[in-house]
């Protein structure tokens, strides 16, 4: 008889306490010291992609990039637990290219705070998947595993290999907002029809690991709008922060567009 998961980490973490992957200090894979000094985006918040808005007394909430028109618009909404900088950016790169599959259970739990934040009821949890070249080569799914954390700690059903890639993209380093969403167009698809009758009706969260303009969250959700859910909201463990390089230019664009239009109608 095999032994249950759980119980085979805490005996391994008994006998050989794991160390944290951001600082090195002894007892937790991402220690408390550090995720306490984690960034996130504080509210209020732009209720299309969870971005940090300022404050405004007419109650418009939306940020710049979005009143821009760049949100993924078959997302009902998208959140982020934190910025993707300091111990989290060193987590999450060991999480995905250095086989440290275990970190998806403190990463995971960051998901599962900010749902709880975002008071959503989801009926299912699904995850963008990982084209079958690049799961070969990294041998999982980051999101799968980040993805079964959340839904396990929620007790929400989730639904894996929904999603197909259609086509292999290139990587979305670099590109601008408009070019992520051309790269990924119609890149993804129900992995079979029947899936219909399963998504159909459904408040349905789709989780991805990292996210910088929600380019392959909205591709994905736009797979799953096909199937007739109630809506399809997007979650993410981190994006870059405004002070990213790409991020900043991206906003300060989006920005500088919309003060230009709402000068030419003032």
């Amino acid at each position: 008889m095999s032994m249950p998961r759980d119980l085979a980490h805490l005996l391994l973490d008994a006998l050989f306490p794991p160390r944290c992957v951001a600082c090195g200090a002894s007892g937790a894979l991402l220690c408390a010291s550090c995720l306490a000094g984690v960034s996130a985006p504080t509210p209020p918040l732009c209720p299309l992609c969870g971005r940090s808005v300022a404050p405004s007394g007419n109650g418009d909430t939306i940020c710049a990039l979005c009143a821009a028109g760049h949100r993924p618009t078959a997302l009902a909404g998208l959140r982020v637990a934190v910025d993707h900088d300091g111990a989290i950016r060193t987590a999450m790169l060991a999480f995905k290219y250095r086989g440290r599959k275990r970190l998806a259970e403190p990463l995971g739990d960051l998901l599962v705070a900010e749902l709880r934040r975002w008071e959503l009821a989801p009926d299912l949890i699904v995850t963008i998947p990982l084209h079958v070249r690049r799961r070969r080569e990294r041998g999982y799914n980051q999101a799968d595993l980040l993805a079964r954390r959340a839904a396990t700690r929620l007790g929400v059903p989730y639904l894996r290999d929904a999603l197909i890639w259609r086509r292999e993209t290139p990587p979305q380093v670099g590109l601008s907002a408009a070019e992520r969403r051309a790269n990924v167009r119609d890149a993804f698809a129900l992995a079979h029809p029947r899936l219909t009758a399963v998504l159909a009706g459904k408040r349905i969260v789709l989780i991805d690991d990292v996210t910088t303009t929600g380019s392959t969250l909205g591709a994905a959700a736009a797979a799953l709008v096909t199937a007739g859910p109630v809506a399809v909201y997007g979650l993410a463990v981190a994006r870059p922060s405004p002070h990213d390089d790409y991020a900043l230019r991206a906003v300060r664009g989006a920005a500088a567009r919309t003060s230009a239009g709402r000068a030419a109608r003032a």
